[in-house]
C-alpha cells in the first residue's frame, strides 16, 4: 500500500524536525500564528474525512491532527522558500509526499489505523486522478460522447489508476516510473480501441497522444536529471 501512495506523490510533491514530527511535537518556530490558521484550514479540507473516521479518543484526535498540521505549515513555508530561491523544487517534492507524511504518523498511529489513512489517500487519489484526467478529455476531446467518455475513463483508471505498482516492459522486469506509466497508457489504448467507432477513437487519440507527450517530457528530465 506504501508502493501505492508513493507512485502518485510524483505529482505534488524537508527542512523541518523530523525527529520533532515523527513524536507528535511541533517543530521550532512553531507558533499559533496566521500559517498555523492557514494550515489547519487546509487540514480539514484534505484529511478532516480521515480524522472524523478515526475510532480515538478527542485528545488523540487533536494530537493527530495537529502533527498532520505541523507538516502543513511546513509545506507552505517550503514554497516561500522555493520562491525566494532558498529550496529546491526536489525539497517540496518529498515534502508534499505521502511517504513523508506517512513516516511521521506512524509514531501516533497504530498498524490498524495505518491501514485506514493508506485507504483513505488510496481512495482519495483516485478520486482526484480521475477528476484530472476527465476535465482533460473534456478540454482535448470535446465531442466524444458521455458513454465513450466513460468507457475511456473507466480503462484508463484501470490501467494508470492509484494502486498500479508495476508494468512489466516487454524484456521483462520492472521499468522505472515514467516508462511504466507510458506502457500503462499503451494497455489502456489497445484496450479503448476496439470498443469505440473510428471516429470517436480518433477524438479519443488528441487526449491520450497529450497524456503521452506528457510522459515523455517527465522521461526526458529525468534521463537528463541522472
Amino acid at each position: 500500500m506504501q508502493a501505492k501512495n508513493a507512485r502518485h506523490s510524483l505529482l505534488m510533491m524537508l527542512l523541518f524536525n523530523c525527529t520533532a514530527l515523527a513524536q507528535g511535537s511541533p517543530p521550532p518556530g512553531y507558533t499559533d500564528n496566521v500559517d498555523e490558521q492557514m494550515a489547519k484550514m487546509q487540514v480539514q479540507v484534505r484529511y478532516g474525512g480521515f480524522l472524523e473516521k478515526l475510532s480515538v479518543s478527542d485528545s488523540r484526535r487533536t494530537q493527530i491532527a495537529s502533527l498532520i498540521t505541523g507538516v502543513f505549515v511546513q509545506r507552505n513555508a517550503a514554497s516561500r522558500d522555493i520562491s525566494a530561491g532558498r529550496a529546491t523544487a526536489v525539497t517540496m517534492e518529498e515534502m508534499t509526499s505521502t511517504k513523508y507524511l506517512r513516516q511521521r504518523l506512524i509514531g501516533v498511529l497504530n498498524s490498524e489505523e495505518i491501514s485506514e489513512f493508506d485507504e483513505f489517500e488510496l481512495n482519495y487519489q483516485q478520486v482526484q486522478l480521475r477528476n484530472n484526467f476527465n476535465s482533460q478529455l473534456s478540454l482535448t476531446a470535446p465531442d466524444l460522447s458521455e458513454a465513450n467518455r466513460e468507457v475511456v475513463l473507466t480503462i484508463l483508471m484501470k490501467h494508470m489508476g492509484a494502486g498500479q505498482t508495476k508494468v512489466s516492459s516487454s524484456g521483462g522486469g520492472a521499468v522505472d516510473e515514467s516508462q511504466r506509466q507510458l506502457q500503462a497508457l499503451m494497455n489502456a489504448r489497445r484496450e479503448i480501441i476496439p470498443q469505440l467507432s473510428q471516429e470517436q477513437m480518433q477524438e479519443t487519440e488528441k487526449f491520450l497522444s497529450r497524456i503521452q507527450s506528457g510522459l515523455m517530457t517527465s522521461q526526458s528530465m529525468n534521463e537528463t536529471t541522472n
